[in-house]
């Protein structure tokens, strides 16, 4: 179903120049199942596509399959690999330092440990919907020109 949303969203900016046409591409990484699923169908419904992983591990195993969102959206406090070990390991990987990384968590610490890792913002959870939408497409690194 996403595809052909993907296809009438295309159809209906033909007429727009390349930057207006991008598709946001996200990866949301998150332990939890049901902010993963949340999230992933708020993008699906507003012009974007998101790919999920459960950790850090799984978030890597993405980007090493070639996968280049326009953007990131990183849970600090996981299982397995956490947010600031899949940050070491996505800025070790030449071609994906430049995806940008909006760090999404509850800790109470979160905005500073964002800034220690370069996230390009901070969202407190529990996030409002329009909020998130207005942080993807303020960082992703396809900007939409108005």
């Amino acid at each position: 179903m996403a595809w052909m949303r993907r296809a009438v969203y295309e159809w209906m900016m033909a007429e727009e120049d390349e930057a207006e046409r991008h598709w946001h591409e996200v990866l949301v990484v998150d332990d939890e199942r049901n902010i993963r699923d949340a999230i992933s169908h708020l993008l699906t419904f507003q012009a974007s596509t998101a790919r999920s992983a459960n950790d850090g591990n799984q978030a890597i195993a993405h980007l090493l399959d070639g996968y280049r969102p326009c953007l990131i959206l990183l849970d600090l406090t996981m299982p397995g690999m956490d947010g600031p070990a899949f940050r070491s390991a996505q800025q070790a990987l030449a071609d994906c330092v430049k995806i940008p990384v909006v760090i999404v968590s509850g800790r109470e610490d979160g905005q500073d440990v964002a800034a220690l890792l370069g996230g390009c913002a901070f969202l407190k959870k529990p996030v409002r919907p329009t909020t998130l939408l207005a942080a993807v497409e303020r960082h992703c690194r396809f900007q939409r020109t108005e």
